[in-house]
């Protein structure tokens, strides 16, 4: 009974990745500390064909995992080293070097690529890792160029080409055209889009999310990750009423679209499900940036 049933569960996922969207595990799961390794951990056991994670650099040009440039929302910074704040009463990442920073249990770009490829080889499920590269003209005013150390990290482990599982975003578009044109790498890129009074980088999410915007992107990037928001149109009251031309457009230039971020409990059971079905079927997305990647699953 026990090998049938294990043979059940294999036969099942085999069909589930036919017949269903990619799964990103945005910074691992919800369930545990965000970016850390037991929370990639868990993304990779749940299933996630994706795990994503973000990347600053230190002062000493390592690249840690943290989701914003500084420290305070995640760490107790402010006890461990009082009066390092700036006078905005931020600690920046870039303003410590490695050693101090591990003092906070942040992991570095290295760990999580040994992680995720001994997980692979532990189970024999190959999950692919998504490095969003934070704010690449904050720390180019450090003249710390992060784009290239994140490549340079990733080629001394051969993780060079499109078909290794290795997939960069960030939101500062301009940055995917350098990285594919100066610093020539040919893994797969991601444009991450949102609103351009959010200020998130320099880049016109307007133009970038026309249909002449996507053609422009058409020999750069492989996929767009847009806020869900730009993806369909909500009511008032959220209720979805339509959907935009963004998702028409990227998959007439053979763009994958992956819309963050999907979490449950901003939802009722059903009313989340709804949503899912509806981006999946109607949109037809390809698939889900989530921080609960169980439920997506």
């Amino acid at each position: 009974m026990l090998i049938n049933f294990l043979l059940f569960l294999y036969i099942f996922e085999i069909c589930q990745c036919l017949q269903r969207p990619i799964v990103i595990a945005h910074r691992g799961t919800a369930y545990l500390p965000e970016l850390t390794l037991a929370s990639q951990s868990m993304a990779h056991a749940y299933g996630a064909d994706i795990i994503e994670i973000d990347v600053c650099l230190s002062r000493d040009n390592q690249l840690i995992v943290i989701h914003d440039i500084y420290l305070d929302g995640v760490t107790n910074v402010s006890d461990i080293f009082p009066n390092r704040n700036r006078s905005d009463v931020l600690n920046y990442v870039i303003d410590f070097n490695l050693y101090e920073l591990l003092r906070f249990y942040l992991s570095t770009l290295n760990e999580t690529i040994e992680l995720l490829f001994g997980l692979n080889r532990a189970t024999g499920r190959q999950r692919q890792l998504l490095i969003e590269i934070k704010k690449p003209e904050y720390h180019s005013k450090y003249n710390k160029s992060i784009s290239s150390i994140v490549l340079a990290t990733l080629n001394a482990y051969n993780l060079t080409r499109s078909s290794d599982p290795i997939i960069v975003q960030t939101f500062y578009i301009e940055e995917l055209m350098y990285i594919r044109k100066n610093l020539g790498s040919q893994l797969r890129l991601l444009a991450l889009m949102t609103w351009n009074y959010i200020q998130e980088s320099s880049s016109d999410y307007n133009f970038y999310r026309s249909e002449e915007g996507i053609r422009n992107l058409s020999k750069i990037i492989q996929g767009l990750a847009p806020n869900h928001q730009l993806v369909v149109n909500y009511d008032p009251n959220g209720a979805i009423i339509g959907t935009t031309n963004l998702t028409k457009w990227a998959h007439q230039y053979n763009f994958s679209v992956y819309p963050f971020t999907f979490r449950q409990d901003l939802f009722s059971s059903n009313s989340f499900e709804e949503l899912v079905k509806y981006f999946w079927h109607t949109v037809q997305v390809d698939g889900f940036i989530t921080d609960h990647p169980d439920v997506i699953l």
